[in-house]
């Protein structure tokens, strides 16, 4: 008996060396071998002449992972089972390949068994505790994302509007700012949602909802006071099979109000669709056109304001590359044609823009926490048809905005962060009227969820 016990001893420490170098090999993502690799033809070989042998099986099990033969690797890790049911770290390893193969239902009954067998060695139990919770995020039906935002704000130019903190496709959220320079305090709260909800297809459908909310409050000027709500809303799935299987396609639905002064400044609604394209490993391309309505609401601040009533259509694209974990680059440029009720308030607009998002290291309190600093930029160009005889019925109105942005986020644990904001923005326009620039600061929490 003793020495039974002593040879099924020494052959989980050799499965657990073996399962480890396995585990390696996932972890690489490199395929050393091909299934028709010499080595591996001759370690399948040599399973089938030795069906019953631990060892063998092992062996084999490595090199197919290494292959990419990921069903090879199971069928050998499972008839090892067969002989020594007692090895919590071949149950985690076989749940961590149903896994990959996105068999998650099998995944999770070897990763629970692995977890139960394997309470009292941490390097068993804690892997599978975390695979275990990624099953369950991505296989529940509905799930809700996203990230509250507070803090306080200065700028130079308070009626220049919410800058560097809201970005939207086409022309300015809010009406041009006042020609009156005023700076002020004022408090900020934004937040954006994310909701998903899988439809059960095959095609991996789901509705996918995004809203964005966000007020300001000035301290002193008032008629600066903005709210916002934006949503996106569709379902996605995909399409295609063979090469194109990665590209999803969202059609959508979108409406958005804004308020200025306490006052309703607009309404709009439209439909639209977007593509997703993956191009190459860690660089994605998105196309998205819509058509919009804005319905332009007249008030004691802008009792004109209806003039702005008309349609619009928007195409743009955006290039998202991860340079490494740790650094993104994103490109994008968008084109506007607004037509209104009033030829004067007709317009095209072209846009350009660029983000650079780096994690990096926490360089004070050496925390395994990452910061995070974005580094961002656009520019917009705006010709319009007609002069406004009301402003001057000689001149054609045009503008160039620019604006440069930065934001660094200082982690305090896995949700919350303290943010900091810089913003410049600067409006060149034919007409004096429409013309400014503004500063803005702001610092703040966020709660990430």
């Amino acid at each position: 008996m003793f020495v039974a016990s002593s040879f099924a001893r020494r052959m989980r420490r050799h499965v657990l060396a073996a399962v480890l170098a396995i585990a390696t090999s996932m972890a690489d993502g490199a395929s050393a071998q091909t299934t028709e690799d010499p080595v591996y033809r001759a370690a399948f070989e040599e399973m089938l002449r030795k069906p019953a042998d631990p060892p063998t099986l092992l062996r084999y099990a490595e090199l197919a992972v290494k292959a990419g033969n990921l069903e090879g690797a199971i069928s050998a890790l499972e008839r090892l089972l067969l002989i020594d049911p007692d090895l919590p770290h071949v149950r985690l390893e076989l749940g961590v390949l149903y896994y990959r193969l996105g068999s998650y239902e099998a995944a999770r009954g070897y990763l629970e068994s692995a977890r139960d067998t394997g309470r009292g060695q941490p390097a068993v139990a804690e892997p599978a505790e975390r695979y275990l919770a990624e099953i369950h995020a991505r296989t529940r039906r509905f799930s809700l994302g996203g990230e509250l935002l507070g803090g306080v704000r200065y700028s130079s130019n308070a009626n220049s509007g919410p800058v560097g903190t809201i970005q939207s496709f086409g022309s300015s959220v809010v009406p041009s700012p006042n020609i009156s320079r005023q700076s002020d305090w004022g408090v900020v709260a934004a937040a954006a949602l994310q909701g998903r909800y899988d439809l059960g297809r095959q095609d991996n459908g789901a509705f996918e909802a995004d809203l964005s909310l966000y007020g300001a409050r000035q301290f002193s000027v008032a008629s600066a006071n903005v709210a916002l709500v934006d949503l996106f809303a569709g379902p996605r799935f995909s399409p295609f099979e063979g090469f194109a299987s990665s590209v999803s396609l969202k059609p959508f639905f979108t409406g958005r109000y804004v308020a200025v002064h306490d006052l309703t400044a607009y309404w709009a609604w439209g439909a639209g669709v977007e593509a997703s394209i993956p191009v190459a490993p860690g660089s994605t391309v998105d196309l998205t056109g819509f058509g919009r309505r804005r319905e332009y609401v007249s008030n004691a601040d802008a009792p004109t304001n209806n003039n702005s009533t008309g349609n619009e259509g928007v195409v743009a694209a955006a290039y998202r590359l991860e340079v490494t974990k740790q650094v993104t680059v994103t490109l994008a440029g968008n084109f506007t044609r607004y037509v209104a009720v009033v030829p004067s308030e007709n317009y095209w607009e072209y846009g350009l823009s660029a983000a650079l998002n780096v994690r990096f290291a926490d360089p004070i309190w050496a925390s395994s926490r990452l910061w995070r600093l974005v580094l961002s930029a656009d520019v917009a160009w705006a010709n319009y048809d007609r002069p406004d005889p009301a402003v001057d019925p000689a001149r054609v109105r045009s503008q160039n905005d620019y604006n440069f942005g930065l934001v660094l986020a200082v982690p305090v644990n896995d949700q919350f962060s303290i943010v900091a904001q810089g913003a410049y923005t600067r409006r060149d326009a034919s007409i004096a009227n429409y013309a400014y620039d503004a500063f803005t600061a702001m610092t703040g929490v966020s709660w990430r969820f």
